[in-house]
């Protein structure tokens, strides 16, 4: 049952950790929801999770609807959006030259240089 005016607190960080960990726990989603680290945003009525994978970032898509509806009952504020800040890198696939290979292993580990001259015949 959604708060009426007189019962909503001011929503703070604590209370914004608080009603995660509630709907986590509520909605059995104890596992995806401790991944993602929720937080106050710019503006009022928005709160930022910040997704640290791939795998976080995928799975909440699905649960974000259920999740929100949930946080906005329980704090009160039925206009509470989400917005989810994607930390991670995505690694493009880059394509190097067999040169440009061997120098880089060579700046890991010098000692290949000798390696190159005892098999002078092996491609790097």
């Amino acid at each position: 049952m959604p708060k009426v005016a007189a019962d909503v607190e001011p929503l703070t960080q604590e209370a914004l950790e608080r009603y995660w960990t509630e709907v986590a726990d509520e909605l059995d989603l104890q596992e995806l929801l401790r991944d993602g680290q929720v937080r106050l945003g710019e503006k009022p009525g928005l709160i930022e999770v910040d997704a640290q994978t791939t795998w976080f970032h995928d799975d909440f898509r699905q649960h974000k609807l259920d999740v929100l509806t949930a946080l906005r009952n329980k704090c009160g504020m039925p206009m509470l959006e989400c917005k989810v800040n994607p930390l991670f890198v995505e690694k493009n696939g880059v394509l190097y030259s067999p040169d440009q290979k061997y120098n880089a292993m060579l700046e890991r580990n010098p000692a290949i240089a000798g390696l190159r001259k005892l098999f002078p015949n092996i491609d790097y």
